[in-house]
């Protein structure tokens, strides 16, 4: 890139693309409309994002870097320890996070399923962040012979990610009216049922 941007530019046109994103509901906002709403030029767009791929991966960066929440489950993925109240932590953690992103990111989520960009991401936030993270954290618990007899670490983690996602998130809080705290007791009463010891 010829041209370097400056921080307060870069945060500007960030702010702007969440801003026309969560009001027009949709993720293909072009760099046009996005300029506009931030007062730059396309070009400034390209020079501090390069495609739609970056654009939309700093996005959710950005927004990461204003939650607390971020902050709080990176804290508590970390510690050292593996047992299930850590697993759970993390997974408290986790939904507690998942309004800050919300917004955009399921719209990322809806879009990866034609649009490659989207995709990478939201693999970006919510697979190198998350997912993974619970297929080591599960297969250090089997063992340790942590997890229910019988109860593949695997297959543990595809089904806590699949209860903990957005469109879970969505479909229940969104769409069925549950409150935050009723999705929480409900995913970690869930969980509970894969771990040899409920906590």
């Amino acid at each position: 890139m010829a041209r370097s941007i400056s921080e307060p530019t870069r945060a500007a046109i960030l702010e702007a693309a969440w801003r026309l994103i969560e009001r027009e509901g949709r993720v293909d906002i072009g760099q046009a409309a996005i300029a506009a709403e931030a007062g730059v030029s396309r070009q400034s767009i390209f020079y501090a994002f390069g495609d739609r791929t970056g654009l939309l991966t700093a996005m959710a960066r950005h927004r990461d870097q204003q939650s607390p929440r971020l902050a709080r489950l990176v804290e508590v993925a970390s510690e050292r320890r593996t047992d299930a109240g850590q697993l759970l932590d993390v997974v408290s953690a986790w939904i507690d996070y998942l309004p800050d992103v919300y917004p955009v990111a399921i719209l990322l989520d809806a879009a990866a399923i034609t649009d490659a960009e989207a995709k990478a991401a939201i693999e970006d936030r919510m697979i190198v962040l998350f997912r993974n993270g619970l297929v080591a954290r599960l297969r250090s618990m089997a063992r340790l012979g942590l997890l229910r007899e019988g109860a593949d670490p695997d297959r543990t983690a595809h089904v806590v990610w699949e209860i903990c996602h957005l469109r879970a998130w969505r479909s229940l809080v969104v769409d069925c009216g549950w409150t935050p705290e009723e999705f929480k007791s409900s995913r970690l009463a869930l969980i509970s049922t894969f771990l040899r010891h409920e906590t």
